[in-house]
């Protein structure tokens, strides 16, 4: 049978896929499909998906290693979504390190682990910061944003709504970067360029997430990831991200752009995040936030 001549596939030619393991029915990740990802699934034993950040086929485990074997297919009632029973070759399904991408629950005290990681995505993704670093950048911002003003602070006049739109600035400082990239912007030399355009993308980008109240780390961690490794021109990714029109979208497509940016350029996208984490521990006013245990010093 020729499943995907069978399926009926909703917006943009694609259909959800739940992948779940086949010994213990654990869901390892909630990803699409369109008919090529469902012919190729079928044809070679091995998951393969469709990127909607990327726009493009990916064969779920080629980067970590972390194959998906076919057990089983089964599609819905409807034929509009499927079910696919999976062997991993090795444990950790999510890019976290996690067995699953459904690793936390909601307390009333927010979001609880349910299990340990099963390996070391740094060890993985080595250019890459790691999820908490991550976390800890946005975390960091949010709790400035719910603070008093601090008039000396211009991030969090920014964050209180006085200073410029974070879209408009990081439309300048992008075309800076490629600027970079072409060879047109140049300062101190290509390394010290690009990385302080990156970092200029990223603050920004951090901006715009926070003050939206948008997204996690996890979410923002998975689309530089993508970005990161997928080879796709920062420009294609940008300009796709800046033609949506719905806020959350642009977001997902910033975090791309800015990992496919670090690609482009050869940098480590680790360096930026660290780099602004060490310029807001040095910061008088952020000492109540990273001596007081993060998050709970608010």
């Amino acid at each position: 049978m020729r499943l995907a001549e069978e399926l009926r596939f909703g917006p943009g030619g694609l259909v959800p896929a739940v992948l779940q393991d086949h010994e213990s029915l654990e869901v390892l990740i909630v990803a699409f499909m369109n008919a090529e990802a469902v012919e190729r699934t079928q044809d070679t034993g091995l998951v393969h998906l469709w990127s909607r950040s990327r726009q493009e086929l990916w064969l779920k485990g080629e980067t970590s290693g972390r194959l998906q074997h076919v057990v089983e297919i089964r599609p819905n009632c409807e034929m509009d979504s499927l079910l696919v029973l999976v062997c991993q070759d090795l444990p950790g399904a999510c890019h976290t390190g996690h067995s699953s991408c459904y690793y936390r629950r909601v307390t009333a005290q927010g979001l609880e682990e349910t299990s340990p990681p099963l390996f070391d995505p740094k060890r993985i993704y080595r250019d890459l910061p790691s999820v908490e670093s991550v976390r800890e950048l946005l975390d960091a911002y949010a709790w400035l944003r719910d603070q008093p003003v601090v008039p000396e602070s211009g991030t969090s006049r920014l964050l209180h709504g006085e200073g410029p739109d974070p879209l408009s600035r990081l439309r300048e400082e992008w075309e800076e970067f490629f600027g970079v990239l072409d060879g047109t912007h140049v300062h101190s030399g290509f390394d010290e360029d690009a990385l302080l355009e990156l970092y200029q993308a990223l603050y920004w980008t951090c901006m715009y997430q926070v003050l939206h109240g948008l997204g996690d780390a996890d979410a923002a961690h998975a689309q530089l990831t993508d970005g990161y490794n997928s080879g796709v021109d920062p420009r294609q990714a940008l300009a796709q991200a800046l033609g949506s029109e719905n806020t959350s979208e642009q977001l997902r497509g910033l975090w791309y752009s800015w990992g496919s940016g670090c690609r482009a350029a050869g940098l480590r996208a680790a360096a930026a995040v660290e780099r602004d984490l060490d310029e807001l521990r040095a910061k008088p006013y952020m000492v109540a936030y990273f001596k007081g245990g993060g998050p709970a010093a608010a």
